[in-house]
């Protein structure tokens, strides 16, 4: 009877534990504490009335889009949970090879035109896609916020997934943009 009343006392809060926890799942709890992040980052950027895209790599590299005419970019890093380097991305051509590679990204930007049009993102958040063929790379995030705040195409998968939940050419220029400020 002891041994009963002891399986019963050690199995009891585990099994109420699973229950309460069935409700969030692991991938889902890994995409609130990105939405954390990235709130976070965004919060940097309240001054500024209008809608933003965030693209981060690891919680920790931050690509944000803003559309004020022009487009606004800025590079983030996050150390821990503040807030280390925000810089503004601002085109220097001065090199050939810079002229080179701004062409390449202004093509890129132009063939993900239009970048803020909420009718081609998801209103669901995105923490796996059960059709991908191809699942690599590091934990990135995105989102599209409307200037009341209001998430579009918010997803958290591996950085390489295909088929991609966003514009092809808008990935591309979010990854190139942040592994490329990444490594300065």
């Amino acid at each position: 009877m002891k041994t009963l009343f002891y399986i019963i006392i050690i199995f009891f809060p585990i099994v109420l534990n699973a229950q309460n926890d069935s409700e969030i799942k692991p991938s889902d709890s890994a995409g609130l504490v990105s939405r954390a992040f990235a709130d976070n980052v965004l919060s940097k950027f309240d001054t500024i009335k209008a809608p933003k895209i965030l693209y981060s790599l690891d919680n920790r590299y931050f690509y944000v889009i803003i559309n004020n005419d022009p487009y606004r970019e800025f590079y983030v890093v996050l150390d821990g949970n503040s807030v280390s380097k925000i810089e503004p991305i601002i085109t220097e051509l001065k090199t050939r090879k810079q002229r080179k590679q701004n062409k390449q990204y202004c093509k890129l930007l132009s063939k993900a035109e239009p970048l803020f049009d909420f009718g081609k993102y998801s209103k669901e958040f995105i923490t796996k896609m059960p059709q991908a063929t191809s699942i690599s790379g590091r934990d990135s995030y995105f989102v599209l916020k409307d200037i009341d705040g209001k998430r579009y195409g918010e997803y958290n998968l591996s950085s390489i997934t295909t088929p991609l939940p966003i514009n092809m050419y808008l990935w591309t220029y979010l990854i190139k943009k942040t592994v490329r400020s990444n490594g300065k």
